[in-house]
């Protein structure tokens, strides 16, 4: 299960480095970021054209790299690493030093320590709700579609004009998508606003999950996703909420007349596990 395409070029790279980050996953863990400062520190062990092209693409994808990806291992490629250590593996988005901040989340998230806030939008909102959806499809409708399919068609969906049967919008709604192998596909990029509910886009966090099961009714999140993206979802909120001070993790649901994501996620069931 690839929790982020980019992270699983950068281990690549970092193993190849002479780095051992652990599986390659896509999931930035504790192995990888301890490979990522020996390389940081010590410089590569060995090294490859092929080898440092994986770290300055997986780099890239996070945001983070903008020099061109040349197989050089130089500075640039120095910063942009240091730059995804600081960030725990997270994209790119807009930090700001706030010193040591004790988050009072919800009773079932706990309180968590930041040194760091994420922020959105041209007024530098702090990112402190989290609210997932479902994409309000027929069960079977990406079973025949590839992960860069069906981003694609959630795409098109959002910004096709309305005389075509879209919204209209500039890009999609959503800061990321979850398929249904687990894949993580990051869409709107985290630092602008999202379009996920009327009315509540403004520091909050657009994640959808897609379903392989029509939503036909709320009922319990196992009834319609898969156990790889509720695992891979959730392991994504544990991340956010230790790089920002979430303090509402809520679905569409709780803001609009609809179904979505189908299931309750203010619960202890949801959260604890969330966190565990």
């Amino acid at each position: 299960m690839s929790m982020n395409p980019a992270i699983r070029l950068l281990q690549l790279g970092l193993k190849s480095l002479g780095y051992d980050p652990g599986e390659v996953d896509g999931w930035w863990g504790p192995v990888t970021a301890a490979a990522a400062r020996g390389l940081l520190d010590q410089g590569p062990t060995k090294s490859t054209v092929w080898a440092v092209n994986q770290l300055q693409r997986g780099l890239a994808g996070l945001g983070y790299y903008e020099g061109r990806v040349d197989g050089a291992y130089g500075t640039l490629s120095r910063i942009a690493l240091r730059q995804a250590i600081d960030a725990d593996g997270m994209p790119k988005a807009a930090y700001a030093d706030e010193g040591e901040v004790l988050v009072p989340t919800k009773p079932t998230l706990g309180a968590v320590q930041h040194d760091k806030v994420l922020r959105q939008g041209g007024a530098n909102t702090i990112i402190d709700t989290y609210c997932l959806h479902c994409a309000a499809v027929p069960g079977s409708w990406a079973s025949d579609k590839s992960n860069a399919e069906i981003a694609k068609a959630i795409h098109l969906m959002h910004t096709l004009p309305k005389s075509k049967g879209g919204r209209g919008w500039s890009d999609t709604g959503y800061h990321a998508i979850t398929c249904p192998d687990g894949e993580i596909i990051y869409a709107r990029p985290m630092d602008r606003y999202g379009a996920g509910a009327v009315g509540h886009n403004r520091g909050v966090f657009h994640h959808l999950m897609i379903e392989v099961r029509t939503i036909t009714a709320t009922r319990h999140p196992e009834d319609y996703f898969t156990p790889e993206t509720l695992a891979s979802t959730r392991g994504h909120f544990e991340q956010i909420a230790q790089r920002t001070p979430i303090r509402l993790l809520m679905g569409h649901r709780e803001v609009a007349a609809k179904l979505c994501p189908g299931f309750e996620v203010i619960d202890r069931d949801w959260t604890d596990r969330a966190v565990a």
